[in-house]
């Protein structure tokens, strides 16, 4: 049985009770820089958020929220793994400032796909990468994926649990000043001695 955006439909309006009510099976993740949940960043610098999913047998689809600081965070692009390669069906990509900062992302396995399975995910796998952007200094700014609705090839939903990140944000630093090399201190007053010795031999002619 192939999903169809019926039953999609159906899986948003019953998932989340399910997916909350048992935290031992489905891991969705957020990894910042350094395969962490925390980081540091410069006010004006870059930052990749990646979120995986862990866990799954059968995995025919996923929606959720990804909620950030947008006062402190921008949200740049949203890029796709595709996790279901061709057979990838994208419902939400979006991002929005609105409420202080919400990303919708679902996918699943397209109506049209000639799979007659979901995926058996036993490792961590990459279902999409935020861009972020640091924009104030600021100690606390989490990332946290709410409403999660994750589902098997059939369309029956699959419980489990989240892990989210957060990022603190610090002024930008000065850049170091760039050391001279000590070949430098050694060359110049060669230099001062090789001119000195021209200044005293030369003459005054009259």
């Amino acid at each position: 049985m192939m999903m169809h955006k019926h039953l999609f439909s159906k899986v948003l309006a019953l998932g989340f009770a399910a997916f909350v009510s048992n935290a031992n099976a489905t891991t969705l993740t957020i990894e910042l820089p350094g395969n962490t949940d925390l980081y540091t960043a410069e006010v004006g610098s870059f930052f990749d958020a990646n979120i995986y999913v862990d866990g799954l047998a059968d995995f025919g689809g996923f929606d959720f929220n990804l909620t950030y600081n947008s006062a402190n965070l921008s949200a740049e692009l949203l890029t796709s793994a595709s996790i279901f390669g061709a057979d990838t069906e994208t419902f939400a990509n979006s991002i929005s400032t609105v409420g202080g900062g919400k990303i919708h992302f679902a996918e699943a396995i397209s109506a049209t796909s000639t799979l007659e399975a979901g995926l058996n995910i036993t490792a961590p796998t990459l279902l999409g990468t935020v861009k972020f952007k640091a924009l104030n200094a600021a100690l606390n700014n989490p990332l946290n994926i709410t409403n999660p609705i994750v589902y098997s090839f059939d369309g029956t939903s699959l419980a489990g649990s989240l892990r989210g990140a957060n990022v603190t944000i610090i002024p930008a630093q000065d850049p170091a000043p760039v050391p001279v090399p000590a070949a430098a201190f050694l060359f110049a007053p060669g230099l001062l001695a090789i001119f000195g010795r021209r200044n005293r031999n030369t003459s005054v002619k009259g």
